[in-house]
């Protein structure tokens, strides 16, 4: 298993690396893709908090919510060099998400297009967990299982940069998976009807139409908000137990029943 997870790791580190070295080179579908992906975050994310990005790239994401102090972290050398010269104010760390050698905790954690690249979801969100305090919010946005075809045929078009093997995880996958890990989902929606820059028709399918049913489960995009549960808040304290006996005329038989 060992093996398979680092072949696993090394070939999606090349693939990123090659990646790196075709920068300036995004199709017009992938720029408005993260541009409007970069604006919703802006939107969750409050300028001066502890910000974390796991799977930074470039850093364009990290720097956009403006952090008081603000980490990136990728396993590509190569997009880890360009998030420097791009963003020498922000701390840029090559690391497997597997196991993240920073030390928190950290206000808000990032996951942009990335759970479906992991190897193992449930121990990614472990280590995220290790580095939260109980205020933490864990952003997660990941492309819909209905887009696999789209997208699929987008890249053969190229019209879009190519991705290797997805585990297109559902909301309910990833739900799940957090609350494994010591998350508990607060909120979840839909974003990116028309992932194009038309004038008009963009705003009214992206901002308005997207919110809708039944055209939000038709959206290129999930996005999650999860906070750390109250049942790991409580790890490590000693469980309380009440025990309630249903009792009439038991005078002399309580002690018993405790027995």
């Amino acid at each position: 298993m060992d093996r398979e997870k680092a072949a696993y790791t090394e070939s999606r580190r090349l693939h990123w690396d090659s990646v790196w070295n075709k920068m300036g080179t995004d199709r017009k579908w992938g720029r408005f893709y993260h541009k409007r992906i970069n604006q919703v975050f802006q939107n969750l994310v409050l300028p001066g908090q502890r910000v974390i990005e796991i799977g930074c790239a470039y850093g364009e994401l990290l720097a956009a919510v403006k952090p008081s102090m603000g980490v990136g972290v990728d396993f590509s050398e190569g997009m880890v060099r360009a998030a420097m010269v791009r963003h020498p104010e922000l701390l840029f760390v090559i690391a497997d998400t597997h196991e993240l050698p920073v030390k928190g905790p950290f206000d808000v954690i990032i996951l942009s297009d990335l759970v479906n690249d992991l190897w193992d979801v449930q121990e990614a969100f472990k280590q995220l967990r290790s580095i939260s305090h109980s205020h933490t919010r864990l952003i997660i946005n990941s492309y819909s299982r209905l887009w696999e075809l789209p997208l699929a045929a987008t890249e053969s078009l190229d019209l879009a940069r190519p991705t290797l093997y997805q585990n297109w995880l559902t909301v309910d996958d990833i739900t799940h998976l957090l609350q494994l890990s010591g998350f508990q989902l607060i909120r979840h929606w839909s974003e990116i009807l028309w992932p194009l820059n038309v004038p008009v028709i963009e705003q009214v399918l992206n901002r308005f139409l997207v919110k809708l049913w039944p055209f939000r489960f038709l959206a290129l995009t999930n996005f999650m908000v999860a906070r750390p549960s109250e049942v790991a808040e409580n790890e490590g304290q000693k469980p309380l137990v009440s025990v309630v006996v249903p009792a009439r005329n038991e005078a002399g038989n309580i002690g018993e029943i405790f027995e």
